[in-house]
């Protein structure tokens, strides 16, 4: 029989390691040949109270192993090599103090495991196969409800999303997580509590290392505004938000994701934990210009059918709805310090969000009302983080929100008003409170 048959067991071969490379990955183990209480480092996060951080420690020793070594010559021209070699080095951390800790408490391998591991070697396969009996059935006397194993998880409902659900969190393994991730998968592992920060993070990696750009981490800020969207929309139809808005959740769980971010995850020259916000930044600025759709004066608008018309109307509409979404998304990111993650000081911060602070006080000029309910929810967020105070910026932000009350009577779209109200009346009771606290 060929030794290509997948029937034929091929037994697995210990991964080689150079003496050097062995000291290296020993070295981060410095206890583990004693008796006492003292543990290697990734055993002592294995045993703590932050879930997946022996992962992280033992996914960041292997970067400084492919750092120092490079990646090894079998890891050359395949799939994804980097995520999986930082796989097998997590297992071999995970393997090493497993078989150090039984033979220091004195408890060899199971007898069973022994037994079942020879037997498996024992076996032997026949070349003289027979010719399988053809069965022929009816189509029609499968079960309607029969789970077939090629078929995959259908996706979540969302009508009733609950992100604080209390579900159990699994980490589940890359290698595990790299099948079909698209950006579908990703946008609902964000809504899904079931998933953790480390697993969510290991697949926003293999996604990224997968796409050959300086900034792979785009399209996961879509899958994250998708999230938002879903959530947001689920607030109106269920029962109330827990944390308010979903915005907030969501950009923190992003946050918590982003600290898992090995050196090697890079997004326009940011790397490790600064190439999520750093992605987040550029998106929110891109997308905080508003569009007009076919905007050329010398040009005609054509003669379009009803259906054309229709669905322009639909389209003009949906693009209106997301330019407020990301209106919230940016007010979320500054009062959750997203836009000065480099600051040391205030005045950092300030000239990390001075982008913001233009738009607030654009918007309220330009000639589309969308412009003025997105601006208002970046002003409400500049006003509550009040970085700077004192009366002359009391008093402009009071102009500010004059100006917005203003447009907020010229406002013909009955929900777009509905959300500057809001937004102006919890901006002018912040503003009173930030007046008590300067």
């Amino acid at each position: 029989m060929s030794s290509s048959d997948p029937r034929v067991h091929k037994p697995r071969t210990p991964k080689a390691y150079t003496d050097q490379q062995l000291t290296f990955l020993k070295s981060h183990l410095p206890y583990v040949d004693q008796l006492n209480d003292a543990h290697s480092e990734f055993e002592r996060r294995t045993q703590g109270s932050i879930r997946g951080d022996a992962k992280k420690f033992a996914l960041e020793r292997a970067a400084d192993f492919i750092t120092t070594f490079g990646l090894p010559a079998e890891f050359q021209g395949i799939a994804e090599p980097e995520p999986r070699f930082r796989e097998q080095i997590y297992n071999w951390y995970k393997n090493t103090i497993g078989r150090t800790r039984r033979k220091l408490e004195g408890r060899p391998r199971s007898s069973k495991k022994v037994t079942e591991k020879s037997a498996q070697n024992n076996i032997t396969w026949s070349t003289n196969l027979a010719t399988p009996t053809i069965i022929p059935y009816s189509q029609g006397s499968t079960p309607a409800n029969t789970l077939k194993p090629s078929l995959s998880t259908p996706t979540p409902q969302y009508g009733g999303y609950q992100p604080n659900m209390p579900v159990a969190s699994t980490s589940g393994s890359s290698a595990n997580l790299s099948v079909n991730i698209s950006l579908a998968s990703i946008r609902d592992a964000f809504l899904s509590p079931a998933v953790d920060a480390p697993s969510l993070s290991s697949m926003i990696q293999t996604y990224a290392m997968s796409k050959a750009s300086r900034t792979p981490l785009t399209t996961v800020i879509d899958a994250l505004f998708q999230a938002i969207s879903i959530a947001q929309s689920s607030q109106a139809t269920s029962k109330p938000y827990p944390a308010g808005d979903p915005s907030y959740q969501l950009l923190r769980r992003f946050i918590e994701v982003s600290s898992y971010f090995p050196q090697s995850v890079t997004h326009a020259h940011s790397s490790g934990t600064l190439a999520g916000p750093r992605a987040l930044q550029m998106t929110i600025r891109k997308t905080s210009v508003w569009m007009p759709i076919g905007f050329n004066p010398d040009t005609p608008s054509p003669q379009l059918s009803m259906v054309d018309e229709m669905e322009r109307i639909s389209f003009d509409r949906q693009r209106r709805k997301d330019y407020i979404q990301w209106a919230r998304i940016h007010a979320a990111a500054i009062e959750l310090g997203m836009l000065g993650v480099n600051g040391d000081s205030n005045n950092q911060l300030v000239s990390g969000r001075s982008f913001s602070e233009v738009m607030a006080r654009d918007s309220v000029w330009q000639d589309d009302e969308v412009e003025w309910c997105a601006g208002i929810f970046i002003v409400r967020a500049i006003i509550r983080t009040g970085l700077r105070g004192g009366p002359a910026q009391r008093q402009e932000y009071e102009e500010i929100l004059s100006t917005y009350e203003g447009r907020w009577k010229e406002i013909k779209d009955e929900t777009r008003q509905a959300l500057v109200t809001e937004a102006l009346l919890a901006a002018k009771e912040d503003l009173s409170n930030l007046d008590k606290l300067t």
